[in-house]
């Protein structure tokens, strides 16, 4: 019997912080752990590099439910990944129940940015939040799941800024240009990063808890 979560669900994840090197096949690979997998892209951009983030459907929404409780920050390709619900199979599912015809998918947006200069700087431009790295951290940056739906770049700059000297904000947006609810932050100082870590892993922000930790790609 399905659980009012789960009708609510679609059979569809959102997964992202993936790493480059990371393909469909060890996407459909690691999320088989959950159950019946009958689809998975990563989306890349006009040059064939991976944007970081995928899609995986399953068979039914009690398969993807289980895939979002247990595979949200498991390891792949030695990142730590980011399994959301696909919020644009839910809005599809919701036009078709009303007798709607479902919106076409729109191409892949990128993150709204704020760069540190008086916090100038909106929503713009292709690709993703979680850039490509070296390999090797910095140390400056951390990622940031759990984000209220309704934060921006400039809400999340302002929230950490209260740590130390923020450099630049991402929210990650998917390709309808709503959040997928995390986010990276990149501090000037290493101190003020894992200071960041410390004050709001695990803390509770308007009814969502928190995962904070440096991003080992950044």
């Amino acid at each position: 019997m399905e659980t009012q979560e789960t009708i609510r669900l679609g059979k569809r994840c959102f997964v992202g912080n993936l790493a480059w090197k990371t393909s469909w096949q060890d996407l459909k690979d690691k999320f088989r752990e959950a159950g019946n997998v009958v689809y998975t892209n990563v989306m890349r951009d006009d040059d064939g590099r991976s944007k970081g983030w995928g899609i995986v459907e399953f068979e039914t929404p009690e398969e993807a439910l289980h895939a979002i409780q247990n595979l949200n920050g498991a390891e792949l390709g030695g990142r730590r990944i980011l399994v959301r619900e696909d919020r644009e199979d839910r809005d599809i599912k919701q036009a078709d129940g009303a007798g709607e015809a479902p919106r076409a998918p729109r191409p892949g947006r990128g993150a709204g940015r704020g760069a540190a200069n008086g916090g100038r700087g909106g929503g713009r431009g292709r690709g993703s939040a979680v850039t490509e790295g070296t390999g090797e951290s910095s140390g400056l940056q951390i990622v940031v799941q759990g984000i209220p739906w309704a934060y921006t770049w400039r809400e999340l700059k302002d929230m950490f800024a209260e740590i130390g000297s923020v450099e630049r904000a991402d929210v990650v947006t998917g390709y309808d240009g709503r959040s997928r609810g995390y986010g990276t932050v990149k501090f000037t100082t290493k101190d003020a990063a894992e200071a960041a870590v410390a004050r709001f892993h695990e803390s509770e922000l308007e009814g969502r808890r928190l995962a904070v930790f440096i991003d080992r790609y950044q």
